[in-house]
């Protein structure tokens, strides 16, 4: 024996006939509260609404009319009325689909109410011209068009779900962090290639950088291009997608900071790095540095002074490094954020180690 279901609306439309009922203290439901019922059920994209739509009817003339004081007798109990949908469903169904269960939707039960007995519900399917030829018609019209709503609705959640996860993207990547790859050895032992790194943005917000800390940021050879489409690559991290690493577009260096604003920073080759005129202790580089700052055409072993507002960085594999003592300081304002934490490889997953801070 075939089943019988309800769709979701119907069983929303019988629970609010219910409520109907009982707000008006009486024992049993009637079709008028079925019909209003109907009209107040409002799913997303509710298929009441389309097929109301095609036949150019509205759901709140209907409810207004429905609610419209009149002279008309109590309406009797409804004994027949979902027993009618029922019938109209299996009927409308029977050999169209080989399924063992019949849903009765709302086309059914409004069908099934275009044969009520009662005089107010009557009146308004007839005043509308709702019959059971026109919801037929209707609803081919929903179905045709429903492939094209279906596009339509998938496009518009798509763009949604882009533009919401593109706004918690620069969201994030503008106020607490990002990730990062290390791409090169200039930070070996400590950081090999490939290294996948957490850069966090917080710092600033309770400190100021110190030295020691690693930091990834923008050195002065690295252009910015400041055109909104430029600045939307930068904020979302699809820069690498756009350019190359040899345009020098939006590349980011990671280093240690060495110099703070207003330091004397003096690279001795094969001895150390003096900052006012002290020796840092250093555990964390690969090898002393053989190589002055190179701030002149030609080496200039002597100390040089930080300006404000920017650092001296130097990598800790200090002979295959490129940094300040080749292309001068980076600016605070194009700092990224600080490295924090080791997301890959997995077996070296964990907080980098904090290098001393000294205060020469």
């Amino acid at each position: 024996m075939e089943d019988i279901r309800y769709s979701e609306d119907v069983k929303d439309t019988v629970g609010l006939a219910g409520k109907l009922a009982r707000k008006a203290n009486r024992p049993a439901i009637n079709d008028r509260d079925y019909l209003h019922g109907l009209l107040m059920t409002h799913r997303k994209f509710n298929r009441l609404d389309a097929l109301l739509g095609e036949m150019k009817v509205s759901a709140a003339r209907l409810r207004a009319e429905l609610s419209a004081p009149s002279n008309d007798p109590p309406p009797a109990p409804t004994s027949d009325l979902l027993k009618n949908s029922e019938i109209i469903a299996k009927g409308s169904r029977n050999g169209a689909e080989f399924k063992s269960v019949t849903t009765v939707d709302v086309e059914d039960l409004l069908k099934a109410l275009c044969m009520s007995a009662d005089p107010v519900v009557s009146r308004v399917i007839r005043d509308n011209k709702i019959s059971p030829e026109r919801i037929d018609l209707a609803l081919q019209s929903v179905k045709r068009k429903k492939g094209k709503l279906s596009f339509l609705y998938f496009g518009r959640e798509l763009v949604e779900v882009v533009a919401f996860v593109l706004f918690f993207l620069i969201l994030i990547k503008s106020f607490l962090g990002e990730l990062r790859l290390i791409p090169s050895e200039s930070m070996v032992p400590g950081l090999q290639v490939n290294d996948r790194l957490v850069i966090e943005r917080v710092t600033p917000w309770f400190r100021s950088y110190q030295r020691g800390d690693v930091l990834v940021f923008y050195p002065p050879m690295t252009e910015l291009k400041n055109d909104p489409w430029s600045v939307f690559l930068r904020l979302t991290g699809f820069s690498g997608l756009m350019y190359r690493k040899e345009d020098n577009i939006d590349v980011a260096y990671i280093k240690r900071l060495i110099g703070l604003p207003g330091d004397l920073v003096n690279v001795k080759p094969g001895v150390g790095v003096f900052v006012n005129g002290k020796m840092l202790d250093e555990p964390y580089v690969n090898e002393i540095a053989n190589t002055c700052t190179q701030v002149r055409p030609e080496p200039y072993c002597g100390p040089v002074k930080v300006p404000p507002n920017s650092y001296y960085m130097m990598g800790d594999n200090r002979n295959l490094s490129l940094d300040s003592r080749y292309w001068g300081f980076a600016r605070e304002d194009r700092v990224i954020g600080r490295a924090v934490f080791r997301i890959w490889p997995p077996d070296r997953i964990g907080t980098l180690p904090a290098a001393p801070y000294q205060q020469p």
